[in-house]
């Protein structure tokens, strides 16, 4: 029995316990002056008894609270070293009881997030987090994370859907024959795709009454016998005007009787249609029409505005050869019957010389003429690859400006750059001497056997280790962390999440460096990049080369277009600011061509950090060579599409080098290049920067213009080419498509030659 005492607050049982012997102490005293010494006896037993009760009860007040604390002192140990085991019941006060509590329920959350981030980490995005209180931000914060890992896989599944789209779509298009069949494919593929329910392809032609009108070429999933409008005059119901406004057209909960008075889908019943014109530059070829019961999506309204550019290509191209061959089909009748004329008219010798030589004007007006066309047809053809490309380099370029924004802006990023700051700065805390020597030494290993031999490898000039190992002892801790260190071989250094040395460095890596990676993957950047936005020190970069860890501002490489790059992402105060650097060579990618581009990452109105990415090449030059089908898109055995830059120097790969590297070695041999310069092209396997373009349409393009020209090339070969200007901010290029003249006339050449194969 404690008489209520256990109900007391601990500051009223403290005051209790050492306030009860001063209390008796006193009555005592006051019992000695005022009785006699026999009273005097009796209380000073009852004193004592009282004392020794007193005592008692304090020490095992004492023991209590003492093994109460032991315990809690116990409890929170194990939680700020991170050992998150089952909390061990407090036994002992009140108060040290409900403290023991709110430490288990402390130590519950953070179980909960624990768990929550592994299996984030591990995949699993249907993971589930419930904070308990509003005050949770770390668990909002994971699942924040959680929400944009999401969005992200989401983003990636509508990139790889139009991906898988897009190749699908290139062989239905390198597949055309006539336009029926090709309408057909078309009409097939794309209704398949999308999973619409119902889709049709009109072309502009001429009527029997020579008016402009839309013919149906092909439809799928149609009843033909009761719902097909055959043709439609410009400006006819909703296609009809598509067709004049050139702009796609895309309508929602269409009525059930709205569909058969203003569409070409007939008595059809379909709650949505969308209908996107076939341009190509200006010039309208037709319309495509699809209708479903489901929305179209917004992946799917620009995956086929993009398939229409290249489907009105393909129209365009198709007529295009068929005005040839009907005018090379005329040309043959037309030279039949002049032989046959030409063998009438031996039998009178006197008239048969006139007759020959009228016969020979004629003859050789009529191959200028279809030579004059022949040009004309194949130069509209480069002016038509030149223009798709342009559009296509331009919209890439355009893409990565705005995913570099957009990735500035995510919360993830921002919190990783502050994390790998924080850590990057404390990296060398408890350091030795000792150790950094060894890292030192690690490094000069490295240095010495891998990367001085690789870039020796690429270029002319002596380089030596010490010219490159850093000073810096932080700089000199992460590179042997993560590099020469790192277990995986150089080139696949990314490969290391964690380098186990238990620094905080590692911690942060670990948790950002996966999905880090994933995005560089998924978009196919060469590098990506953090850095302070003060001293401009790398925290942070994927590949981890040799610039891993040195500051961009004052380090051994801040001169370079990189260097220049972060520095104007540091000095501006515009938040949406994103520049992006010419090629040049750069070192620690072993003097490989390399370009960036940048922007700043803002917390509020705080500059937290620069994020770069290093432009992909292998995806510009897909672009570029239609992923090496040079014949699909067009340009036969000689033509190539390539990018120039203000210095008249590649800034794409040539098409003879990836298809035969020896053979264009030896004609650049021919043309004076330095064999310095060769064994550079050889090694890199790459023309960027070494291969000049020093030709009349390229200096033309470079001064704003467009157009195409017959020119002689750099090795005296007659070309056709199509120039123009890239509209990219922050570099001066130019776009050219070529084609050898001699490929170009070969049909007529091989007619007039008598070869009528």
């Amino acid at each position: 029995m404690d008489f209520g005492f256990r109900k007391l607050k601990l500051s009223q049982k403290l005051s209790l316990l050492f306030g009860l012997p001063l209390l008796l102490t006193l009555c005592f005293v006051a019992f000695v002056f005022r009785r006699n010494i026999t009273e005097y006896a009796i209380h000073f037993a009852v004193t004592v008894l009282l004392l020794i009760g007193y005592g008692i009860v304090a020490a095992r007040f004492i023991q209590r609270l003492t093994k109460a604390l032991e315990s809690i002192e116990l409890i929170s140990r194990n939680l700020a070293s991170g050992k998150l085991g089952a909390v061990r019941h407090v036994n002992g006060l009140p108060e040290t009881t409900r403290i023991g509590a709110s430490i288990a329920l402390v130590m519950d959350d953070v179980i909960r997030q624990t768990k929550f981030a592994e299996q984030v980490r591990s995949g699993n995005l249907e993971a589930t987090y419930s904070p308990r209180h509003d005050q949770d931000v770390l668990g909002k914060a994971l699942i924040n994370i959680k929400d944009r890992l999401i969005a992200i896989k989401q983003e990636d599944e509508q990139r790889n859907w139009a991906a898988d789209g897009l190749a699908r779509f290139v062989e239905v298009l390198q597949s055309a024959k006539d336009l029926k069949s090709i309408s057909h494919d078309i009409i097939v593929n794309l209704v398949r795709i999308i999973k619409a329910n119902q889709g049709a392809v009109y072309l502009a032609v001429k009527n029997e009454k020579e008016e402009d009108c839309l013919d149906l070429q092909a439809c799928y999933a149609y009843n033909r016998t009761k719902h097909l409008t055959q043709s439609i005059a410009l400006g006819e119901g909703i296609l009809g005007q598509a067709f004049l406004e050139r702009q796609t057209t895309y309508l929602k909960d269409v009525p059930d009787h709205f569909v058969r008075i203003t569409s070409g889908l007939g008595e059809a019943n379909p709650r949505n249609i969308l209908i996107v014109p076939l341009k190509m530059n200006e010039m309208m070829v037709g319309v495509i029409e699809l209708a479903s019961f489901l929305e179209f999506q917004k992946h799917e309204v620009a995956f086929v505005e993009k398939i229409g550019e290249s489907i009105a290509f393909t129209v365009s191209t198709l007529r295009a050869n068929e005005n040839t061959r009907r005018m090379v089909d005329e040309l043959h009748g037309q030279t039949e019957l002049m032989r046959a004329q030409e063998e009438e008219l031996r039998q009178n010798q006197g008239a048969l010389q006139a007759t020959q030589e009228a016969i020979s004007r004629k003859y050789n007006a009529l191959f200028k003429k279809l030579g004059d066309l022949n040009y004309q047809s194949k130069f509209d053809q480069l002016k038509s690859i030149t223009s798709t490309k342009k559009r296509n380099v331009e919209y890439y370029f355009d893409i990565i400006r705005s995913q570099i924004l957009t990735f500035s802006e995510d919360r993830m990023v921002i919190e990783a750059i502050k994390a790998f700051k924080e850590a990057f700065y404390n990296i060398d805390q408890g350091i030795t001497a000792s150790q950094q020597n060894s890292y030192r030494e690690s490094l000069n290993d490295y240095y010495s056997n891998e990367f001085i031999p690789r870039i020796k490898d690429n270029t002319n000039f002596t380089a030596n280790a010490s010219d490159f190992i850093p000073e810096d002892p932080r700089v000199t801790h992460l590179q042997h962390l993560y590099i020469s260190g790192n277990q995986h071989p150089t080139g696949k250094k990314s490969l290391l999440d964690d380098a186990q040395d238990g620094s905080e460095y590692s911690k942060v890596h670990a948790l950002y460096h996966p999905i880090l990676r994933n995005f560089l993957e998924k978009f196919g950047y060469y590098d990506m990049f953090l850095l302070d936005a003060t001293t401009g020190d790398m925290v942070y970069s994927v590949f981890k080369e040799v610039d891993f860890a040195t500051s961009l501002v004052s380090g051994k490489y801040h001169m370079t277009n990189f260097g220049r790059v972060v520095k104007n992402a540091i000095a501006t105060t515009d938040k949406n600011f994103v520049q992006l650097i010419d090629f040049e060579p750069y070192d620690p990618s072993y003097h490989a061509p390399a370009s960036f581009i940048a922007c700043p990452v803002y917390e509020g109105k705080t500059k937290a950090g620069i994020l770069v990415f290093q432009m992909p090449i292998n995806k510009i030059n897909q672009i570029l060579t239609g992923n090496n089908k040079w014949r699909g898109d067009g340009l036969g055995d000689s033509g190539e599409t390539f990018m120039v830059g203000g210095d008249y120097k590649l800034r794409s790969i040539s098409r003879q080098l990836i298809e035969n590297m020896d053979g264009h070695l030896a004609a650049l041999k021919k043309l004076n290049y330095d064999s310095s310069v060769l064994l550079q092209i050889r090694k890199m396997e790459t023309s960027i920067l070494m291969e000049d373009i020093n030709l009349e349409s390229s200096s033309r393009a470079l001064a704003g213009m467009s157009g195409t020209i017959l020119e002689k090339n750099s090795a005296g070969v007659d070309v056709l080419s199509a120039y123009a200007p890239l509209e990219i901010p922050d570099v001066h290029w130019i776009i050219m498509s070529t084609m050898s003249e001699a490929e170009a006339s070969l049909p007529i050449n091989s007619l007039r030659d008598g070869n009528f194969e």
